[in-house]
């Protein structure tokens, strides 16, 4: 950000008195145009809109009875030139044709149920630039899962329904590649790991990765 040096000069002339010379205002000559000056330099350290930061990640996903779609937009402000840091939502969701087998015992029979779920997400991230195209990422993120499960009831003779849900937290640590696709826009691919690893994380086992795009970093 450039920094304003104004040097003022004001000649009044000289008294035998030495007197001072002021405005109408009330004011020495220059004071005005200092504060004035003053306020656009706090102006300049406030909020500037060209240093947001906005993508995310989609995807969508078919195959042999599965079903799958995520979508994980993000926001965030360029701190300076190499930092960057904001908050993220994601929503995802996952159906599986047929996988609850559940039998019923007295008879023998077998009734086959869909495996939906669905994922809710909140995350605060940063963002750093190691190099021109490469950066380190760092985000939590908690997610709030919930999905169908099923059991034969023998007193009913029936099969029962009841909804799960579960939250866990993740840290994810890791890093990527930014390819820039316009003046002010960039597509990347990172890899990352959760350090957590707590059970039913959904980034549990291994290297993570992650494909998305971003404007304004």
């Amino acid at each position: 950000m450039k920094q304003i040096i104004i040097v003022l000069l004001v000649c009044a002339g000289f008294t035998a008195s030495a007197q001072e010379v002021y405005t109408s205002s009330g004011k020495a000559p220059g004071e005005k145009r200092k504060e004035l000056d003053r306020r656009k330099k706090k102006n300049e350290k406030g909020f500037d809109a060209s240093r947001l930061v906005i993508g995310g990640t989609l995807g969508f996903g078919m195959a042999d009875k599965v079903l799958a779609f995520n979508i994980a937009p993000m926001v965030g402000y360029r701190i300076t030139d190499k930092l960057a840091a904001g908050v993220g939502f994601g929503y995802q969701y996952f159906k599986q044709d047929d996988f609850f087998e559940i039998v019923n015992y007295n008879t023998n029979e077998v009734y086959f149920r869909d495996f939906k779920a669905s994922m809710i997400s909140a995350s605060v991230w940063a963002r750093y630039l190691i190099l021109e195209r490469l950066f380190a990422h760092a985000e939590y993120e908690h997610n709030f899962f919930s999905f169908d499960d099923y059991e034969y009831n023998y007193v009913r003779n029936e099969i029962d329904k009841f909804k799960e849900k579960i939250d866990v937290p993740s840290v994810l640590l890791g890093g990527g590649y930014r390819q820039p696709i316009g003046e002010n826009a960039s597509m990347y691919i990172m890899g990352f790991y959760d350090v957590l690893q707590r059970e039913f994380s959904p980034y549990r086992g291994s290297i993570q990765p992650r494909i998305g795009f971003t404007i304004g970093f």
